[in-house]
């Protein structure tokens, strides 16, 4: 399931990415992408 938005918000991580990777892996996410596509799931939500 590639999103574009997804990718996008990926590459400009930079720095943050070991931190969300991490952060993913702590919560249960198999990977970054899931991560990523439930923290946009949930900004539209609310």
């Amino acid at each position: 399931m590639e999103n574009s938005e997804v990718i996008k918000i990926i590459e400009n991580l930079k720095g943050r990415r070991s931190y969300e990777e991490k952060r993913a892996a702590k919560l249960g996410f198999a990977s970054l992408h899931e991560y990523i596509e439930d923290k946009i799931q949930k900004k539209t939500i609310s």
